[in-house]
């Protein structure tokens, strides 16, 4: 969904919201980051259409962007069950990333590195959701809840080969979900995503803007 396809008001809340997150982005920072690792950068935010007074949105940088979390829900705690596996449960999202090519597991020259031979995430959105797309983030209906009414399910048949409804091929951003000529997009259902931190992780959460904020945890912070 594009946020200028959000009724209001929320729409208006968002727009204020990522306004100022940006503005806020833009202003250059007293000192290095490296003396501040944990610093936090503070919005406060006075939303149209609510009756509280503000919300305060915290930002946090991620160095290592290599592994990406994609959660199910936008649920920091709850495990959900393994399909098939009475009684185990599972983490609240799955960890995805992009092997670098022709890397040698053998002559790792870090061996410690669990991420080694992975590259940076430079877009955590477009990453989880390749992950939605490909129909991982919903095993046995867990994610049910979040498809609209009316959502077709794309039909059976291999990639490439399938009538794709439009846009489905893209991000919410815009941007191509699978490079190439030919779309590999399957067309399974993929949420408003946004880019929260969780253990010094990017934590890519199904979810508007202010997700981040009523979850208690800071929005990546890209600058």
């Amino acid at each position: 969904m594009n946020l200028s396809e959000v009724t209001y008001p929320r729409d208006t809340k968002n727009r204020v919201q990522n306004l100022l997150v940006q503005e806020a982005r833009r202003t250059p920072k007293l000192s290095p980051r490296w003396r501040k690792p944990a610093i936090l950068t503070f919005v406060g935010l006075a939303l149209a259409g609510t009756t509280a007074a503000g919300v305060y949105v915290a930002l946090a940088p991620v160095d290592d962007t290599r592994d990406i979390r994609c959660y199910y829900h936008a649920d920091l705690t709850t495990r959900p069950p393994v399909v098939g596996v009475p009684g185990e449960t599972k983490n609240p999202y799955i960890t995805t990333g992009t092997f670098i090519t022709g890397f040698d597991t053998k002559s790792n020259p870090n061996p410690d590195d669990k991420n080694a031979g992975m590259k940076q995430i430079n877009d955590p959105i477009n990453q989880c959701s390749k992950v939605w797309d490909l129909g991982e983030m919903n095993p046995g209906g867990l994610t049910d809840d979040l498809i609209p009414d009316g959502f077709v399910s794309p039909p059976p048949g291999p990639r490439g080969a399938r009538p794709l409804r439009e846009g489905a091929d893209k991000d919410q951003n815009g941007n191509p979900l699978w490079p190439g000529p030919v779309s590999m997009a399957l067309g399974n259902y993929v949420p408003f995503l946004t880019e929260c931190v969780v253990d010094n992780t990017v934590a890519v959460i199904p979810g508007p803007a202010e997700v981040c904020a009523q979850l208690g945890i800071p929005a990546l912070d890209k600058n």
